[in-house]
């Protein structure tokens, strides 16, 4: 059964009301704070983020939008999350040195297919 409206809002309430409680008692950064919840309304503005899905581990692009002190030109700041079968929570990509050369080129088809403005470039495999 698919959920109403009102479920969903309140599932997304009490999301980010956790996320302002981790922030409070000082189990994650203000600036992850902030990533977070951009990722929520970024979530919320595409009707949801297109997860990409490689061996049980599904990844995900995420972006804040901010505009820079400096200037009047807005920057992108884009995010590689993932979530592992069996994980509650997204985290941030640190690296992907577990990936064989084939998945990691697998994923960044996927993800300039479905991200093309996130930076990631195809790796090169030769045998010796």
């Amino acid at each position: 059964m698919k959920p109403t409206k009102k479920e969903i809002r309140k599932d997304r309430l009490d999301h980010i009301c956790d996320l302002v409680d981790l922030e409070w008692n000082g189990s994650i950064t203000r600036d992850e704070l902030v990533r977070r919840l951009s990722a929520l309304m970024c979530e919320k503005e595409r009707g949801g983020l297109k997860a990409i899905e490689i061996n049980d581990v599904k990844y995900r692009c995420t972006d804040d939008y901010f505009m820079r002190a400096d200037s009047k030109v807005g920057d992108t700041n884009y995010y590689l999350e993932s979530i592992q079968f069996g994980q509650d929570d997204w985290v941030q990509v640190e690296d992907l040195t577990e990936l064989r050369v084939w998945e990691y080129n697998e994923l960044v088809s996927k993800l300039n297919k479905h991200y093309p403005d996130y930076a990631i470039e195809y790796l090169e495999g030769r045998f010796v």
